[in-house]
C-alpha cells in the first residue's frame, strides 16, 4: 500500500472522543530479551536484527560483512592473531584439522587477499587449544602451550617464533641464557616483561603458574622468576592474562588477580574477585570503559579498576533454551573484539525468525554493545554469521574490524575471514550476495491506561531510505509477542543521484536554481512522512518495521519517529 501523504490534524468525529498520541523517537535503550515484556522501557526494543541505533534516537540498517581471501583455508579457522613489525602489518590465522586435532598457522599480509602458509611446515599445535600470541622486539611468539614438531611428538620445542617471513623455535630452558621460550597456553607483555601462563615444564603442567622474564628481553627467562596462584583452590586454574594500565590481570575460571609492581623485586599478587571468572578458550579484551571477560553461563562481565559489573542482563534470558525460541549456548565458546568504540561479542545463537539462515548449526551471531547508548549502554543483534573476531589496528594503516566467517548453508565452516561495517548492500561471505534481512520493532504502545481497551487509528511513521525499498509494518497486540496480527507494506522511493547545476534553466544539468529540490552531494537519504492504516481494538500495540530486501529493493533504511493513535474505549 502506498502512503497516506496527507496528514490532516488530529480531529474528533462527530459525538468522539478526540484521538490521543503516543509517540516513540528514543530507540537508544537497544535490545532487551528479558521475559516480562510488559516492563520493556519505553527506549527499548523486545525485538531487532540488523540495525544500528543512533545515540541520537533513530535506527538504521547495518553495514554490510564482506569477505578478504578468495581461497578457503583447509579447515576452521579457531584464532586470529597479529603481526605488527618493521612495515609488515599481518593477521595470523590459526586452523585445526578436527581429524588429527592439530592446529598449524598461516598469514596474510594487510588484511588483503588469500593466506600464504603455513608456517613451520613441520611445526603443529598439539590439541584444540586455540594459539595465543605476543609480539616483542620485531618477533612474534606463538603458543598453545603443546607444540609438535615433525614426527618426533612433543619436543623440547615451546612454540613459535615468527619475524613476519620466517619460523625459529626457542627451546624452554629456564636458566637464565639466551633464545629460550617457556611452553605455555597464554602470553602477554607487560611492564616490559613478556609473561607467560598455565606452562609445560619438564613434562608437568602448572595450570595456576605465571612466569615473567627479564626485562626487555623476551627470550631469557629464569627458573626462579613465577608465582604459583592459589594452587587448588576449587580446582580453579588459569585461563587468560591480560595487561590493564598499571597491572597485569590474570583470570582464572571463578577468579580474578592483578599483579603490581615495578620489577622482579616487588612484584605482587593480589585478588580481585571470587565470584566470576573466566571461560577457558575465551579471550577477555581490553577496552576504553573497562575490561570484559566471560563467566561460564551467567555471560558477560565488565572490570572497571577494583570494580565488577555484570553486562549482560539484557540478553541472559536467550541462553534459557525453550523449544521454538532463541538459543543463545556457548559450545564454541563466545569470541569479542573492540571496533569502533563498540564491543562486538559473537555466540553460537540459532533464533527462531526464520531469516538468513537462523536455524543453521552452529549458526553465530553478533550482538554489538554502544556504551554511547544512555547511561548503561545498549544492545542490538547482528546475524553475522563470525567467530574469532580481531580489532585489526596497525601504526599508521586502517583499522579494521576482522572476523573468521562462514557462508550461512550447512555445514557452517569457518574458513575465510571478512571485515564489517563495509559501505555495501550485502553481505559477501563466498563472492556471492547474501541479503541483509532487518527489522525494528518497538516496546509497547500502553496509551494513558495500560490495562484499558483502546481503538487504535492510524499510525504516523517518519522512515527514511536511499534506495527503492519495500518495507513492512507487523502489528503485535495485548503484550503477546508469538505472532504478528496484521502485516501492512509501503514502497518508499529513494534518491538515486545527485544534482548538477546550470547557470540557467536552460542549460543541460538535470537540476536548476529555485527549480529542482535540493540534494546533498552523492547518494542520501530520503525522508518519508506517512501513516498506516487503522490497526483496531487492542490494550497495547507493539509494531515491527521490516525489510526483506530482493534485487531490486535493496539498500539502508531506518525509522526515527513512529506515533501510536489511539482512542480510549469506556468501561462497560
Amino acid at each position: 500500500m502506498p502512503f497516506d501523504m496527507k496528514l490532516p490534524p488530529v480531529t474528533s468525529g462527530a459525538g468522539k472522543e478526540a484521538y490521543r498520541y503516543e509517540e516513540k523517537s528514543d530507540f537508544t535503550g537497544g535490545l532487551n530479551l528479558r521475559a516480562d515484556q510488559f516492563n520493556l522501557a519505553p527506549n527499548e526494543s523486545p525485538a531487532m536484527l540488523n540495525v544500528e541505533v543512533d545515540p541520537r534516537g533513530g535506527v538504521r540498517r547495518r553495514d554490510a560483512v564482506t569477505k578478504i581471501n578468495d581461497t578457503v583455508l583447509d579447515h576452521n579457522i579457531i584464532s586470529l592473531m597479529t603481526h605488527y613489525e618493521s612495515e609488515q602489518n599481518q593477521i595470523l590465522a590459526a586452523i585445526l584439522n578436527d581429524s588429527t586435532i592439530q592446529s598449524q598457522i598461516y598469514y596474510n599480509n594487510n588484511a588483503s587477499g588469500d593466506f600464504t602458509g603455513p608456517i613451520g611446515t613441520t611445526a603443529y599445535f598439539n590439541t584444540s587449544q586455540a594459539p595465543h600470541s605476543v609480539t616483542f622486539n620485531g618477533y612474534t611468539y606463538i603458543v598453545n602451550g603443546e607444540l609438535l614438531h615433525g614426527s618426533s611428538g612433543i619436543t623440547t620445542y615451546s612454540g613459535v617464533r615468527w619475524d613476519g617471513a620466517s619460523v625459529a623455535y626457542p627451546v624452554p630452558d629456564l636458566d637464565g641464557t639466551d633464545g629460550h621460550f617457556p611452553c605455555a597456553r597464554y602470553v602477554a607483555t607487560w611492564n616490559e616483561h613478556v609473561w607467560a601462563a598455565y606452562t609445560l615444564e619438564s613434562g608437568t603442567y602448572h595450570k595456576n603458574r605465571l612466569r615473567w622474564s627479564k626485562t626487555s628481553d623476551a627470550e631469557n627467562w629464569t627458573a626462579t622468576h613465577y608465582v604459583d596462584i592459589d594452587v587448588g583452590e576449587d580446582g580453579d586454574y588459569i585461563t587468560g592474562i591480560l595487561p590493564d594500565q598499571n597491572r597485569l590481570l590474570v583470570f582464572k575460571e571463578n577468579s580474578v588477580y592483578e599483579v603490581l609492581g615495578f620489577n622482579t623485586d616487588n612484584f605482587q599478587v593480589r585478588n580481585i574477585s571470587r565470584t566470576a571468572g573466566n571461560m577457558e578458550g575465551c579471550t577477555p579484551i581490553n577496552t576504553t570503559v573497562g575490561v570484559f571477560f566471560w563467566f561460564a553461563e551467567d555471560g558477560l562481565f565488565l572490570l572497571r579498576d577494583q570494580t565488577l559489573a555484570w553486562a549482560f542482563e539484557r540478553i541472559k534470558p536467550a541462553m534459557t533454551y525453550a523449544v521454538g525460541q532463541p538459543a543463545l549456548t556457548t559450545t564454541v565458546v563466545p569470541s569479542m573484539m573492540w571496533f569502533d568504540e563498540k564491543l562486538w561479542l559473537s555466540v553460537n545463537y540459532q533464533s527462531d525468525d526464520n531469516l538468513s539462515g537462523s536455524n543453521q548449526e552452529q549458526r553465530r551471531n553478533t550482538f554489538v554493545w554502544d556504551p554511547s547508548l544512555g547511561a548503561t549502554g545498549g544492545w542490538v543483534r547482528h546475524d553475522i554469521n563470525a567467530r574469532s573476531l580481531l580489532a585489526y589496528r596497525p601504526t599508521n594503516d586502517t583499522h579494521y574490524g576482522i572476523a573468521a566467517t562462514s557462508v550461512i548453508d550447512a555445514p557452517v565452516s569457518f574458513d575465510r575471514i571478512s571485515k564489517v561495517n563495509q559501505n555495501y548492500d550485502v553481505d559477501n561471505y563466498d563472492s556471492s550476495a547474501t541479503e541483509i534481512n532487518s527489522y525494528y520493532q518497538t516496546g509497547w504502545f500502553e496509551g494513558n491506561r495500560p490495562t484499558f481497551a483502546k481503538r487504535w487509528g492510524k499510525t504516523r511513521s517518519v522512515l527514511l531510505a536511499d534506495a527503492d525499498l519495500l518495507i513492512y509494518q507487523y502489528v503485535y497486540k495485548d503484550y503477546n509477542l508469538a505472532g504478528w496480527t496484521e502485516r501492512l507494506n509501503a514502497t518508499v522511493t529513494g534518491l538515486s543521484s545527485p544534482s548538477t547545476w546550470d547557470s540557467a534553466p536552460s542549460g543541460s544539468g538535470t537540476g536548476v536554481w529555485d527549480t529542482s529540490e535540493w540534494q546533498a552531494e552523492g547518494t542520501e537519504d530520503n525522508y518519508v512522512l506517512g501513516r498506516w492504516s487503522s490497526i483496531g481494538t487492542a490494550v497495547a500495540i507493539s509494531l515491527r518495521f521490516a525489510v526483506l530486501p530482493s534485487v531490486s529493493y535493496r539498500g539502508k533504511w531506518g525509522v526515527t519517529s513512529i506515533i501510536g493513535m489511539y482512542r480510549t474505549r469506556r468501561l462497560r
